[in-house]
């Protein structure tokens, strides 16, 4: 290993040695309020990246309606609900065309321009919120996330590194393998059974279904950001996090398997 991926991997080591006790002591011991408002702040600097991001796409982004988004929608779903999201979506979606239809080209690109602005405005806190919303349920479902997500990633990681051959989708993320997958989902399992067995004491037919849907939503997370990164020809969001890019490359994976836990834990186990 050469000097710059010595140092990136220290460091890599260093945040994670910090952010990782930090984030379980947020999760366990944080009221809820406080844990809502920490999300807002990651939705904040999550759609500042993202900002980033699309401006190399060459399209006009209405950035001030996207920085009152990150931090209002969070709270709008937190207290209000779905039914306000909803309308807030029918309010911003009225605003985006006005805004469009004053500006210098009113006939250009309209969906295109309304259709990419909408995704910016509205992606990154509508995601980020169900971290909220799952403390809400209980403590332990956000642990359960996180642990899930990252037990997959560092096995598929460390499989993939040792014995992957077959590339899962390799125009989106070269350095995914199906070994990779096939390794996380292991590591992933046994981690769940652990948390289960010792925290949930849930059904053990649902949580390995919970489980492996937590995976795939966690997996298609990850592919999703490489998407949108490789369409604007960026390596990582950001640099806020030395070693790991930025708040999207940690936290893409939960804003996807984040939602599918949620809805899976209200709609299907009715907690």
């Amino acid at each position: 290993m050469d000097s710059k991926k010595s140092k990136e991997m220290f460091m890599r080591i260093v945040v994670a040695l910090i952010l990782i006790p930090l984030a379980l002591l947020l999760i366990i011991k944080a009221h809820s309020h406080i844990f809502l408002t920490i999300v807002a702040l990651l939705s904040i600097l999550g759609t500042h990246e993202f900002i980033k991001i699309m401006k190399n796409d060459n399209i006009r982004l209405y950035t001030p309606l996207m920085w009152v988004s990150s931090a209002a929608v969070p709270f709008l779903i937190y207290f209000l609900g779905f039914a306000a999201f909803t309308a807030y979506s029918f309010v911003i979606i009225f605003i985006l065309f006005l805004l469009k239809m004053f500006s210098a080209t009113p006939t250009e690109k309209v969906m295109e321009e309304v259709s990419y602005n909408f995704f910016a405005v509205m992606f990154v806190p509508f995601m980020f919120t169900f971290l909220a919303l799952l403390k809400n349920i209980g403590y332990e479902w956000v642990l359960f996330l996180c642990f899930i997500v990252w037990a997959s990633d560092s096995f598929a990681y460390f499989t993939g590194v040792t014995c992957g051959k077959h590339k899962l989708i390799p125009k989106v993320s070269p350095g995914k393998s199906i070994e990779g997958l096939i390794g996380g989902t292991i590591g992933a399992l046994i981690i769940g059974a652990l948390f289960n067995y010792y925290l949930l004491n849930e059904n053990w037919i649902i949580m390995a279904i919970i489980i492996v849907d937590v995976i795939v939503a966690g997996v298609i997370g990850d592919l999703i950001e490489s998407m949108i990164k490789r369409s604007a020809n960026v390596k990582d969001s950001g640099t806020l996090l030395p070693g790991h890019g930025g708040i999207l490359d940690r936290f893409d994976s939960l804003m996807i398997a984040g939602p599918v836990l949620y809805f899976y834990l209200i709609y299907i186990a009715g907690k």
